[in-house]
C-alpha cells in the first residue's frame, strides 16, 4: 500500500460496523461520529478501543491526519455531509445513494473533480461476484429480461425509491445502459407511501426489465432472474444457479467467495491509490438517482 490511509467514520449503525471491521483492515480509523446511541458507542470502545469517538463530527473534518471520510447515515445527510468532506479535501466513501436529486450530485462531483478527490459512493450490489459473472455471461448471451425481486420488513423512514431501488436501478445502468421508458405499475403504503412496488423498465434492442420490491413482507429474500437468448439464470444471495430446460431443474454454477461488501472496501482502497482519482461510481450515483427522479 502506497499511501498510508487514516480514516473518518460518520455513522456507526449496523452497515457502519461492517464498514469499520472491513476498512480496518486497509487503514486506520482515527475517529468516528455517530448520533449518539450509547449501545453503538460501547461497540466501538469495546471491538475498537483505539477508534476516537467524538460527539463534534467537525472534529473529523478538520483533522489533518485524517485522508478519507466514510459516510453511513441516514440518506437526507449525505449531500451536505459529503459537501463538509470534500471542501475539508477529503476523499469521501459514501453509502448509496450520493444524494437526493441531480443538481447535488452535479455540484459534488465537481467538488471532487477541481480537487482530484475520490468520490466513491457504495452500490453494494455491483461488487458482488454474482454480477461480475452476469457480466461475463452478458458479453455471450444477450439478456433479454431481467426480474427483480425483494422482500423484506422495513426500513420505513427512509424513501424505498432510494434507500431499495437504487440497488436494482445501480445494477440495470451496468448492464442495460439507461432506460427509454420507465413506468411506475403498482405503489401500496400501508406504514409509509410506499412499501410495495412495482415498475417496468424498457431500453435500446428490445430490452426488458421488471422490479418488484415489498418491504412489508414477514421474510427477507432477494431474488434476480435473468432471461437471455440461450439461457434461464436465477441469482439468489451469493448463488448463481442455471435453469436446465431438459431436466426442469437449476443448478448451481457459481458461488461468490468474498461478501460483496470485501470486494467494495478493496475497489475503494484501489481506486484511493490511483494518482488521478476517477468519479466513475460518482458518476453511476447520479445516473441512478436521475432515472429514479424519473418516477416522482
Amino acid at each position: 500500500m502506497s499511501v498510508k490511509l487514516n480514516f473518518g467514520m460518520i455513522g456507526i449503525g449496523n452497515w457502519g460496523k461492517n464498514l469499520i471491521r472491513d476498512l480496518s483492515k486497509y487503514g486506520y480509523i482515527e475517529k468516528c461520529h455517530s448520533t449518539g446511541n450509547q449501545n453503538n458507542i460501547r461497540w466501538v470502545k469495546n471491538n475498537y478501543p483505539s477508534i476516537k469517538y467524538v460527539s463534534d463530527k467537525n472534529k473529523i473534518f478538520n483533522d489533518d491526519k485524517i485522508n478519507a471520510v466514510v459516510i453511513s447515515a441516514p440518506i437526507k445527510t449525505h449531500y451536505s455531509l459529503v459537501k463538509k468532506a470534500l471542501l475539508a479535501k477529503k476523499h469521501v466513501f459514501v453509502e448509496k445513494p450520493l444524494c437526493t436529486n441531480v443538481s447535488d450530485a452535479n455540484e459534488l462531483i465537481k467538488i471532487a473533480k477541481k480537487n482530484n478527490l475520490l468520490l466513491f459512493v457504495g452500490h453494494i450490489f455491483i461488487f458482488n461476484e454474482i454480477f461480475k459473472k452476469l457480466v461475463q455471461i452478458s458479453k455471450k448471451e444477450n439478456i433479454q429480461f431481467i426480474y427483480f425481486q425483494w422482500t423484506k420488513f422495513g426500513t420505513f423512514d427512509e424513501d424505498i425509491f432510494l434507500n431499495l431501488l437504487s440497488h436494482d436501478i445501480s445494477i440495470i445502468l451496468k448492464l442495460f445502459g439507461k432506460p427509454k421508458k420507465i413506468k411506475l405499475i403498482s405503489s401500496s403504503g400501508f406504514i409509509s407511501k410506499n412499501d410495495v412496488v412495482t415498475l417496468n423498465l424498457e431500453f435500446s434492442q428490445n430490452k426488458k426489465c421488471q422490479i418488484y420490491l415489498n418491504r412489508h413482507s414477514h421474510h427477507t429474500q432477494k431474488t434476480i432472474s435473468v432471461l437471455t437468448n440461450k439461457n434461464i439464470y436465477f441469482w439468489n444471495d451469493s448463488k448463481l444457479y442455471k435453469y436446465n430446460k431438459k431436466s426442469g431443474n437449476s443448478k448451481l454454477i457459481f458461488k461468490s467467495k468474498l461478501t460483496p461488501l470485501e470486494n467494495e472496501c478493496k475497489e475503494f482502497i484501489s481506486e484511493l491509490e490511483k494518482t488521478q482519482k476517477s468519479q466513475e461510481y460518482a458518476n453511476l450515483a447520479k445516473d441512478v438517482i436521475q432515472v429514479i427522479r424519473k418516477l416522482k
